[in-house]
């Protein structure tokens, strides 16, 4: 088995566990609305808890680069006084590749046939330097904000979560309020609508080549939703979904934003096996994405306990554990 059709079936699993574990969720988080609990607070308390991915993290990382180094340094006594040396020769490079080119400019006036053999000795210079494992780069390479293994800086993958925030905080705000007023079944096929939205923002800003196999796909898809929404517009739901129409609504809201989240991610972040863009972590974005979610709406979260419009006091242990089982999920 190639290793392509390896990953399309790896994918195509990731996708039918996400759609069951979605399903799943959706009983849990209507049968906690139900029971008097805002989706607010549900959708809030539910993103926060992506912040623990951040520790996780940390200490994957803190064991790979403590196991990297203890390997250098097991295998060569004098590593350290190289490291040394070396720093100190890369430090004295660049000082005098910020000196040389402050010159440059003076001694072009007076002899231009030596500002074509200095700039070469300053460029052979600079990568004449070996890479040392046992210290740290503090560059940026090649302005992509990679550390010395091609990882992601946490700022930047702190900045990509920043904004993608915002949207996927609404897209699960939104789906959570539908199940306040439609079905899990309609909640969910309507749903469906964010693969119309999302292959119109691919289209239009991932440059997706445009087939006609997608796009029946969609407008199948898109069918179904209008015969969904004709159905529940009837008063055959009255007895178990007190508003349908406008939990359909919010059902179709929600998928409109996960359509735009989605093509963040898919955008802001590179495949795993591109060497180009280096090796963006999904679960450190999951916990950055997680923390701004508890730092930005906590306010909102505070504001609505003291007004005692959502207190977090109303709320039972079962409740509780429900909506941390059903994050953590």
């Amino acid at each position: 088995m190639s290793p392509e059709v390896w990953r399309w079936g790896l994918g195509i699993t990731y996708i039918i566990a996400v759609a069951t574990i979605w399903i799943a969720a959706s009983f849990v988080v209507q049968s906690v609305v139900d029971s008097g609990v805002s989706p607010f607070l549900i959708t809030y308390i539910c993103n926060s808890l992506f912040v623990v991915y951040i520790p996780i993290v940390e200490i994957s990382r803190y064991f790979e680069d403590s196991v990297v180094n203890f390997r250098f340094w097991g295998s060569n006594s004098s590593s350290n006084k190289k490291d040394v040396e070396i720093l100190g020769e890369s430090e004295q490079v660049v000082l005098l590749g910020e000196t040389s080119s402050s010159k440059q400019s003076i001694e072009h006036e007076e002899n231009p046939e030596n500002l074509g053999s200095e700039t070469a000795l300053s460029v052979e210079a600079s990568v004449s330097i070996p890479a040392s494992p046992g210290i740290p780069n503090v560059f940026e390479i090649d302005n992509q904000q990679l550390d010395e293994k091609r990882r992601w800086t946490r700022r930047r993958m702190a900045r990509v979560s920043l904004l993608i925030c915002p949207f996927w905080f609404l897209a699960q705000l939104a789906f959570n309020l539908s199940l306040k007023y439609t079905t899990v079944t309609s909640n969910t096929i309507l749903s469906s609508a964010s693969s119309l939205f999302t292959f119109l923002v691919a289209l239009l800003f991932l440059g997706e080549k445009f087939t006609w196999v997608k796009l029946i796909s969609v407008l199948l898809c898109m069918a179904g939703t209008i015969i969904v929404s004709l159905g529940d517009s009837q008063s055959g739901l009255s007895g178990i979904a007190s508003r349908p129409l406008l939990g359909d609504l919010l059902a179709l809201v929600s998928s409109g934003f996960y359509a735009v989240y989605i093509t963040l991610i898919r955008k802001q972040l590179p495949d795993e096996d591109d060497d180009k863009s280096g090796r963006a972590s999904m679960a450190q974005f999951l916990g950055y994405l997680g923390l701004f979610n508890l730092l930005l709406f906590l306010p909102v979260a505070l504001l609505l306990n003291f007004t005692k419009l959502e207190p977090f006091h109303a709320l039972s242990w079962q409740q509780v554990g429900l909506i941390v089982g059903k994050g953590y999920f």
